[in-house]
Parts: structure tokens; sequence; C-alpha cells
């Protein structure tokens, strides 16, 4: 019994030595099958991008494991501390394999890449402070069904790109990333699937010169994110392409700055199914998004178009935000539908009515160019734009903000009155019936209310500038004073007019102790000398630097004030002599109707006067020569002033004679003068008030 005891004992002992032996072998030979496929997996990628072993880092290398760490933990740590990736989705995974390509000494390295060595790269691969030459096209002969398959991710990471970078028909599975990278020649993406994300971030850095100078995505499709942040892009085209997913071009600058280059900025007819951001951007040259279709939520928020912008026959299926953007140019959504909301809080358009003439005049050219056989006259070119910006002002009345929808109703009438200036402009073309006829006594309608328009526009552009129609007010008040010295027409008060009633108000008594009790204090007494000179050199002191402010580049401005206010103020002297020779003319016509036995000159003396009052009026709010306007403005705020302080009456004397039935004149030319001037007041005065409330122009 104890013979077989001993025996299993032994037996025991050498069944746990061998399984000791056999489980250290078997650690062993994992941990030599590990490194031996780390070494074959360097070894293939060192022959698939032809360059030395020594290039290539990994956190696993046993040989060198402080030294590789070193170097592949810190390029991830900078990595990682500039990502910035909306929604929590991450572009550099943690929980996947990667080898990093450097150099760890800093130097560049130069690679090229075909489409058959990174067809063969074995793994997830950074590219950090490399030269690359990247060309990926379509083997000869392979359809587009055919495409290949890019399984691993590709990030490149303050790389260079100064040849052509092509890819094209290509699937690529995993996520492509040009992370702070710079492309000094076109970047040309055709035909392509990305099943993951397109990453472009920090491609800007204008003293290291890091920007992408073309990027030309065409026919592609993306079931991933095309991610494009804080880059700088002179050229961008996405043309006919489909975004299945989220889309972000935010915080970058597209265009030149330079206003030379007329580089268009290609987003026409692209599909964008998911959210589309493109917040916070900057669009230097001109932008065209016609004829794309946004089915989920766009968003431009505090975007700055500094060109043209054209959003012609899209389609907005969800909420549509220009929260904040700034259109320095006439934006043009004519024929764009918005199915969901609108939002156009705060949104800045920086353009004049010459600014939008000058739009539609090109937009009609080029239109009519596209289209010879079925060309469009300016007039409707100028509704389409009235019909955009209509748009705007009912999404903003919905939101029950007026007062931002009154700026969309002047945009509004600026193309109305566009429209109709062309349909006068078509009088008397193609007349071939009464039908005919009656549309040309129909423009006679228009001309009217093309004139009425024009006269708002420049009295207090649509009843939105007040103080434009305050200023006109008092350049109204200012020549009617003018033509009372010019005429030296007197009218006068009786004795007991209000000039010199007996009874004085109390508060001149009050005025004339407080201002007894100001110059009486000690201190202004006796330090009055002081006082005055401190407050002469204080004035002194403002004049020299106003002046300074406005002379200290009157050599750049001197060409630009020679040619423009000169030629401006000429120009609409020229136009006020004009306008003075054809009622001289109209005046001698009507002399020659006048019967006989009436005094003819009288009856033309006022004619003349009320109508030369109307059109010095009407040239004044209508100056282009702004130099003029305001030196007339400042002299108008003087001589008012100074007129009602001696006559307050002045400002009209048939008003004053409801007020006091004393005053009297019994000149017919100051009557008519005056009728004239009391017209034009209650004009003026309507705008005013209408103007001040701002929301009763938008109908209810």
């Amino acid at each position: 019994m104890k013979k077989t005891l001993e025996k299993i004992l032994n037996t025991l002992e050498k069944c746990c030595e061998e399984t000791h032996q056999n489980g250290k072998s078997e650690s062993d030979e994992s941990k030599s099958k590990s490194g031996n496929q780390e070494a074959s997996t360097k070894q293939k990628l060192s022959e698939a991008l032809s360059i030395d072993k020594r290039y290539i880092f990994d956190s696993s290398d046993e040989k060198t494991k402080e030294k590789t760490e070193s170097v592949y933990n810190e390029t991830i740590k900078e990595i990682k501390g500039k990502e910035d990736f909306r929604q929590r989705d991450e572009l550099f995974s943690d929980d996947e394999k990667w080898y990093l390509i450097c150099d760890e000494g800093g130097s560049k390295i130069d690679i090229s890449l075909s489409y058959d060595k990174i067809k063969s790269i074995p793994c997830n691969v950074i590219f950090n402070n490399c030269n690359i030459d990247l060309y990926i096209d379509e083997p000869k002969g392979t359809k587009k069904d055919n495409a290949e398959t890019i399984k691993n991710r590709l990030y490149f990471y303050n790389c260079t790109f100064e040849k052509s970078l092509n890819l094209k028909n290509i699937i690529f599975e995993k996520i492509l990333t040009f992370n702070q990278c710079a492309f000094y020649n076109d970047l040309e993406i055709y035909q392509n699937q990305f099943l993951d994300h397109l990453v472009f971030i920090n491609c800007l850095n204008e003293q290291n010169d890091k920007k992408i100078i073309s990027l030309d995505l065409q026919d592609n499709e993306f079931k991933g994110y095309l991610f494009i942040k804080n880059c700088t892009i002179e050229k961008i085209n996405l043309w006919k392409n489909k975004f299945k997913n989220r889309c972000y071009f935010v915080d970058s600058k597209f265009g030149y700055k330079d206003k030379d280059n007329q580089i268009k900025l290609n987003f026409s007819n692209t599909h964008f199914e998911d959210e589309v951001y493109f917040n916070n951007s900057e669009f230097y040259n001109y932008a065209d998004f016609h004829e794309c279709k946004f089915k989920d939520n766009t968003y431009f928020n505090n975007s700055h178009f500094k060109d043209y912008v054209d959003f012609c026959e899209c389609e907005f299926d969800n909420i549509a935000c220009f929260y904040g953007v700034t259109f320095e140019k006439t934006p043009n959504f004519s024929q764009a539908i918005f199915k969901g909301n609108l939002n156009v809080v705060n949104t800045n358009l920086n353009f004049t009515f010459c600014d939008l003439q000058e739009k539609i005049k090109q937009e009609c050219n080029n239109f009519n160019k596209k289209n010879e056989q079925d060309e469009k006259p300016l007039g409707e070119i100028a509704n389409d734009f009235r019909d955009s910006f209509r748009t705007f002002k009912n999404a903003l009345i919905k939101d029950n903000n007026l007062l931002d929808a009154s700026k969309f109703h002047k945009y509004e009438l600026y193309c109305k009155e566009l429209e109709l200036k062309q349909n006068w402009n078509q009088r008397g073309k193609n007349v071939e019936s009464m039908r005919d006829v009656e549309k040309n006594i129909w423009r006679i309608r228009d001309l009217v209310d093309f004139l009425l328009l024009g006269f708002y526009r420049k009295l207090c552009d649509h009843h939105t500038d007040f103080l434009k129609v305050f200023n006109n007010l008092i350049l109204l008040i200012s020549l009617y004073i003018l033509f009372i010295f010019i005429g030296s027409f007197k009218f006068n008060l009786e004795k007991n007019s209000i000039q010199n009633l007996d009874t004085i108000s109390d508060m001149f008594p009050y005025l004339t102790k407080v201002k007894q009790l100001v110059i009486d204090l000690s201190p202004i007494q006796q330090y009055y000398d002081y006082i005055l000179i401190s407050f002469i050199v204080v004035c002194f002191i403002c004049l020299v630097i106003i002046f300074y402010k406005i002379f200290k580049n009157i050599k750049l401005d001197f060409i630009i004030i020679k040619n423009i206010i000169f030629k401006d103020i000429i120009k609409s002297i020229l136009n006020l002599c004009a306008c003075l020779l054809f009622l001289l003319i109209i005046l001698i016509y009507i002399n020659i109707y006048i019967p006989k036995n009436q005094n003819n000159l009288n009856i033309l003396s006022n004619i003349g006067i009320f109508f030369t009052f109307c059109i010095f009026y009407l040239w004044t709010i209508c100056l282009n020569a702004l130099f003029l306007r305001y030196i007339f403005i400042c002299i108008s705020y003087i001589s008012v002033v100074k007129s009602m302080g001696a006559n307050i009456t002045i400002l009209n004397p048939f008003i004053g004679k409801l007020i006091h039935d004393k005053i009297f004149s019994n000149d017919p030319l100051f009557i008519y003068l005056t009728f004239a001037y009391t017209i034009l007041m209650f004009l003026v005065l309507f705008s005013l008030q209408k103007t001040a409330r701002k929301n009763s122009i938008v109908p209810s």
C-alpha cells in the first residue's frame, strides 16, 4: 500500500513539473509570436512606405521601449490636445493600435504614397512632420462599382503636401484626417465613398503659410462626417456631393482676401441629408449655394459674407438659421423654399440701393448669357430678389420681430423701385393692339409709383432712418428761410402781437437769478482767469486732435476727394441746372396760352416760385454728393436755430396765423412759396412720425 502511494505522488510531481514547463513555454511562445508580429508589421510598413524602420514607432517595442514610448506618447498627447470634435465623437481612438511615422530629431521625412503602397499599409498610421506626395487613383480599367478599399486609418499631422493630391474612386472604411497640414497645390477628391469621417482641422497658420489652396470635392458620397474646422481654404468646390451625415464648415476662412481675385466658392447642387454647420466662418469671394438641398437643420450663425452669395432655388426642409450673419453685398434668395423655421435675427445687411441695383444687373447679365434663348428682363430678376426679401420679412413677422422686418421691407421696396423703372423703360415697345396701348397707360401709373418710392427712399430710406428724415426737415425749414431772405418778404404783427405782449413769463426772472448766483460764486470770481484759460486750452487741444484726424491722411485722400467729391458736386449742380431749365421751358410754353388781358408775369412768377422751391428741396434731399449735403445740413441747423430764436412763426406762417390771427402778408409770391413749403412740410412730418414709430411700416 505504501509503495503504491509513493508511485502516485511521484507521478503527480512529474505531471506538475511538465505542466509548469509547458505553461512557461507557452507564455514565452506567445510573447515571441507577438514580438514577431510587431516586427513583421513594422517590416511591411517599412517596405510599403519605402522608409527605414527607425522612423517607425509604437508603444510595444520591447528593445527601445522607453525611447519609443516617449516619442509616441508625446505625439499622441500633442494631437489629442489640439483635437476638438463635436458631439463627443473622437478623431483619435485609444482602443486601436497605431504606428507613428516621424523623425526623432524633428527633421521632415519625404514619403511618396501611390495607390499600391497605401493599399498595402497593414495598420493605422500617424504621419508626423512629413513631406507627402500622395496620389491615389483607381487602377486602369477599374469601374466605379469595383472601387478598391482602404481599411485602415490614416492620420496626417503637421505634414506638407507640395504636389497635387488626388483621391479617386476609393472606398475609405476608416477616418481620414489632415491635422495642421499645409497644401500648396490642388486637393482633388472625386467619386469616393467615405464610410467614416473626412477631417480637416487647424489647416490655418498665416505666419507659416499653412492653408489649403484648392479643395475640390466632386460626386462623393459621405456616410461619415465632413469636418472642416479652423482652416483657410482659398478655393472650394462641393459640386454634386451627397452628405448622409452631418457636415461642419466652422471657424474657417474661404476665398482670397485679395479683392482682385474673383474665384467662385462653389457649394452648388449639393445634398445635405443631415445637419450642416457654417458657424463663425468668413467667405471672401462669391459664394454659390444655388440648388442645394438641406434636409435637416442648417446653421450659418455669425458667419460673414464679404462678397455676393447666391441661395437661388435652395430648399430648406427644416430650421434655417442665419443668426448674426453679415451680408456686405446683396444676397440672392430668389425662389428659395423654407419649409421650416427661418431665423434671421441680428442679421446685418450692409449694402445700399446702388449695391442692390448693381447686383440685379449682374445677375440679369449672367442669366441671359447662360439662357440666350429664354432671356429674362431686368424687371423679372428684380422681382425674384424682391421675393427673397419678402420671405425674410414674413419669417420675422411670424416671430413678431417687426423692427427687423422693417429692414427687409425696405429692401423689398428697393427691388420694387427697380422693377417699376424697368417697366417704364419698356414703354412703347411691341405696341400692336389696344391692349398694348392700355399697358403703356398703366406704365404711366408705374412711373408715378417709381417717383414716389424714389422720393421716400431719399427722404427717410422708407421710414427706417430717423436721423435722415430729421435732417431733411431742417433742410426744408432752412431752404424756406433762404427764399424769404432772398425775396425780402415781410410779414408783420400788430402792436398787440405775440412779440409785444406785456405779460412776461415768471420763468425769466428765475433764470436771471440762477445766472447771477452762478456768477457770484467766490471760486469763479477768484479763479475766473484760470478757468477761462483752461477752457480755451481744452478747446484748442480738442480742435488740434480733430484736425489731426481729418488731415493726417490728406495726401492719400486727396485723389479720392478730387476724383469723387468734386465730380459728384459738379454732376449735382448740372442736374439742378437741367431741372431749372426744364421748368423755364414749361413756363415759356404756358405763357403762350395765358390770355392777353391778364398779367402773365404775375401768373408765371407765382407758378415759378412754387415749382422752383419744390425743385430746390427735391434736389437737396437727392444729393449724391455727401460732402456738399453735409455742408448744407450744418448751415441749415445754424440758420434754423437762429431764425427760431428771432421769430418762431417763421416755421410756418399759415400755422402761426391760426395761433394769432393778426399775422398777415399780401405778397402773392410769399403765399405761393409758403403754400409749397406747407405741402412739403406735411409730407416730411408724416414721414417723421411714421419713422419714429418704425413698426407701422410693416403691414399687419
